[in-house]
């Protein structure tokens, strides 16, 4: 375990049962943080707990539906006795469709949880942060995506969120900075996650995916979990980028560069 880094830092991440959550968790316990999981899946989070623990890393979990009525309240007991150093708010979902096909259910289900959840799940860790100070700078990510950048087709509710999150991620840091709370956004392009695989599975969309990203190569075509270790680090870590605030890192491959 690392003596540097996040080592004593507290970290907490939603949509943490799989993908880019799971492996963010896992990332920041090998840095020596702290590291709280919270999603709706107990057994995937218990799963995760199992490898990490055995592994002689601090993890554990919370089981919350980010969405629900309650979920406020939720938060601010388990945030009473887990005051994040930094928060990363990933959970998210998708439902593609063409915009003129787009149904209103489909429409609430991805703003509520994109949007809405994430913004009131990290306010609430935002509120725990500022009632209980630190002497370092603390952090908040956004898990943003490309898309909320540029656009495709048949995407618009979920280019929508995620645009709505660069925007947050700029506003808040103004909000936030008398208080040392730096606020960024982490914006990949497709990975290799349970949320992408159905699209991944198709060759035609594979390679276009690849073909998008001038540094595709036939040895990594798409990409990977790994891809965001870097950039996960240097935003939650202030002694990496204590003045790096307001701001989206883009890991794309180049994608948004043409």
């Amino acid at each position: 375990m690392s003596t540097i880094g996040l080592s004593g830092q507290r970290v907490c991440v939603t949509g943490a049962s799989r993908g880019i959550g799971a492996h963010a968790c896992e990332v920041f316990a090998r840095d020596g943080a702290q590291v709280l999981g919270i999603a709706r899946s107990r057994d995937e989070l218990a799963d995760l707990r199992e490898r990490l623990t055995e592994q002689g890393l601090a993890y554990d979990f919370a089981t919350l539906d980010l969405t629900a009525p309650d979920a406020g309240k939720q938060l601010e007991a388990l945030f009473t006795g887990f005051v994040p150093d930094v928060f990363v708010n990933n959970a998210g979902a998708t439902k593609p469709a063409p915009f003129q096909d787009v149904s209103r259910e489909d429409f609430d289900r991805v703003m509520e949880l994109n949007v809405r959840a994430g913004f009131f799940s990290t306010q609430a860790a935002v509120r725990a942060m500022i009632a209980n100070p630190a002497s370092a700078s603390r952090a908040i990510i956004h898990l943003g995506s490309m898309l909320g950048h540029v656009a495709l087709p048949e995407r618009s509710v979920y280019a929508a969120t995620k645009h709505a999150l660069e925007g947050l991620t700029k506003a808040m840091a103004l909000d936030l900075a008398p208080h040392g709370i730096r606020v960024n956004a982490l914006a990949p392009t497709y990975i290799e996650t349970p949320l992408t695989e159905p699209l991944l599975t198709d060759p035609a969309f594979r390679k276009f995916v690849s073909d998008r990203m001038p540094m595709s190569t036939p040895e990594r075509p798409i990409g990977e979990l790994r891809d965001l270790d870097g950039a996960l680090l240097f935003l939650a870590d202030s002694s990496r980028s204590g003045l790096v605030s307001g701001t989206s890192v883009v890991v794309d491959g180049g994608w948004t560069a043409q």
